[in-house]
């Protein structure tokens, strides 16, 4: 026999001490087609609950051995989609309003002279019932989703992190295949201006974006010929121009790639310096962004400390003590104290004199 669209005839448990009172409302229920269970204490009415689940309680608010608020009250716990009405003829206004707090559907005052009124409350509290479970329900369906969205978003991103990273490790390839000092050069560079970014207190993301820029901040001397990139003298006017160009092309090579933070525009800018004397337009003071600021401290010190062909690398001291007299000048004084602040821990000179490769000029 199928039974799929038979209809569930509603239970209502009917609470109350007086039997009178039971009687005539349980009549009323059954006759409006409602299955009905009765009992005459909340104890019982509670026991009943707890065996038949019934799908609403009408409950007297004043009974011996227990009150409608313990019905309540306990059913919100155990049970809070099951609607409570509350039926008295002795509750104030005060007590009233009480269970209503406390989680009642509704409140009926005895003697209930329409008693349309009971099937009317019964009637509403059980469709807000039912739109509290689909609600729930919802919500939940959401939660999960978002949850799902959430975990998807975070393992997309944890690719596309971990893409950006090989994106950057390719690139860096490409740098040392063609010149294996300025590979060793931007790995410095770029963990001098993270420790200078540290001591400035900068966020994290601030950090990670020096370290990407420093590490990319030559890519532009793919296009230069190796023979100037490895010429073991001077350049000429005509090479060094050849030279000047490698911010412009590293900019051009890195603009595209989504990178969390302004990559292109700090490789773009490494050759600016604080007074306007650099290239290639030339920026001045706060013109260019904080980490090219930091990044030109950091790129000099590494080149100035490093041992060329046609020299060796000037003393630690020497150049910090060069470094501090550019301040204002070639470079930013807020930077320069950070490289100040950062050389009291030792970490500069230690990542400067770190697996240099020492053989290859490193050119502007």
């Amino acid at each position: 026999m199928d039974t799929s669209n038979q209809i569930t005839t509603p239970t209502v448990l009917l609470i109350d001490d007086e039997r009178m009172n039971r009687l005539i409302v349980g009549d009323y229920l059954r006759d409006s087609g409602y299955a009905v269970l009765e009992a005459e204490s909340s104890s019982e009415g509670l026991r009943i609950f707890d065996n038949a689940r019934p799908d609403i309680v009408i409950t007297d608010l004043r009974m011996p051995g227990g009150d409608g608020n313990q019905v309540v009250t306990r059913l919100q716990n155990v049970a809070p989609d099951t609607p409570v009405i509350i039926i008295s003829g002795t509750a104030s206004l005060e007590e009233a309003l009480c269970t209503l707090r406390e989680g009642a559907s509704d409140f009926i005052t005895k003697p209930v002279r329409e008693m349309d009124r009971i099937k009317h409350a019964i009637e509403a509290a059980m469709k807000k019932a039912h739109l509290n479970r689909e609600n729930r329900l919802v919500k939940t369906a959401l939660e999960d989703a978002i949850q799902q969205h959430t975990h998807d978003l975070r393992d997309l991103n944890a690719k596309l992190k971990n893409a950006l990273e090989s994106t950057v490790n390719a690139l860096g390839v490409i740098v040392a295949q063609k010149d294996p000092y300025t590979a060793g050069h931007n790995d410095r560079v770029a963990r001098i201006a993270m420790a200078l970014g540290h001591a400035m207190a900068l966020p994290q993301n601030r950090i990670e974006t020096l370290r990407v820029a420093g590490n990319l901040h030559d890519i532009g001397k793919i296009s230069v010929p190796e023979e100037i990139l490895n010429k073991p003298g001077r350049l000429t006017p005509e090479e060094y121009e050849q030279v000047k160009i490698h911010p412009e092309t590293g900019f051009d090579i890195l603009k595209d790639i989504p990178f969390h933070g302004p990559v292109a525009e700090i490789v773009l800018q490494h050759h600016e310096r604080y007074d306007g004397t650099g290239y290639p337009r030339g920026l001045k003071g706060n013109e260019t962004l904080l980490e090219t600021r930091i990044l030109s401290v950091a790129d000099i010190y590494e080149a100035l400390t490093s041992d060329r062909p046609y020299r060796r690398g000037l003393p630690h001291e020497q150049v910090v003590a060069h470094i501090v007299r550019e301040a204002g000048k070639q470079l930013c004084p807020l930077c320069v104290c950070a490289f100040v602040a950062a050389n009291k821990s030792g970490v500069l000179s230690a990542i400067a004199n770190s697996e240099r490769a020492g053989q290859f000029p490193e050119r502007p």
